[in-house]
């Protein structure tokens, strides 16, 4: 298995945690800021980073800038361990856009990851 298919299923594990309890949406200051838009929220992030990873959404510029577009501000995840699951979210986004990244770079961008 490659390191990058190693890497693909640590995420996937990771954001399949999510109980889609959206405590960490309200918190968010992008999504605050877009008016109530979810997918600039932290759980937002992290569906669009899931479809991203399983195919269901393609490589486009508007589903990888979600996630460009997190502050990384660690409200979602304060919030989300008090409610006592023990995401760390903006690590998962961070490393989701290593992953997009450099699958964009090495031409993966068309859609497979």
């Amino acid at each position: 298995m490659s390191t990058d298919e190693d890497r693909r299923r640590m995420l996937l594990k990771e954001i399949g945690k999510c109980r889609a309890c959206r405590f960490c949406v309200d918190v968010c200051p992008t999504y605050q800021t877009t008016g109530g838009l979810e997918t600039w929220s932290s759980f937002g992030r992290l569906q669009t980073l899931r479809h991203l990873l399983t195919g269901v959404l393609p490589m486009d510029d508007a589903f990888v800038k979600t996630l460009y577009t997190c502050l990384q501000c660690k409200r979602c995840e304060r919030i989300c361990k008090s409610k006592g699951q023990n995401i760390d979210i903006c690590d998962v986004i961070h490393q989701g856009r290593v992953f997009i990244s450099t699958r964009i770079v090495s031409g993966g961008g068309d859609g497979e990851i």
